[in-house]
């Protein structure tokens, strides 16, 4: 994983298309399984009872969508930096991300635009695993500051 400056700025003018986000990898456990539900009081069965997720036709308990918006925004978030702001963010959920997978969260900057006064990066985001591939395809949009603002 590599480190984030969080001291740093991020303007508009140093991105460009096609640049990658660093992103990050994390390993799923079962402890933080535990912790994602308990914190989040999300608790649908198929999040903390694998019977019942078999029987509902699913693999074994799975992450569930609070906990992929997290992942997701701590990217945005970490690449933005202290003056840049998540404007719009989208995803489907179309894989299971479950104890034992390790994730790979990045993306890539798809456009840039100014929008009236707003300064605006476009990005493919995508959340992929060990054991499924892709599960999370999305799209992001965040303002950064300009370095001279007109």
């Amino acid at each position: 994983m590599s480190a984030i400056n969080y001291a740093q700025e991020r303007y508009w003018e140093d991105v460009s298309v096609g640049d990658e986000l660093p992103g990050f990898s994390k390993t799923l456990n079962w402890t933080e399984m535990v912790l994602q539900v308990s914190g989040s009081q999300d608790w649908n069965l198929v999040h903390h009872d694998s019977d019942f997720a078999q029987e509902s036709g699913m693999p074994g308990i799975f992450y569930n969508t609070g906990w992929t918006t997290g992942m997701l925004g701590r990217l945005l978030t970490d690449w933005a930096g202290r003056s840049g702001w998540v404007e719009k963010l989208s995803f489907q959920m179309r894989g299971m991300n479950s104890a034992g997978a390790t994730v790979r969260v990045h993306a890539t900057v798809t456009d840039k635009r100014m929008e009236d006064d707003r300064a605006l990066v476009d990005l493919n985001i995508l959340m992929e695993n060990d054991q499924v591939g892709v599960t999370t395809p999305g799209k992001a949009t965040v303002r950064l500051p300009r370095k001279n603002p007109a």
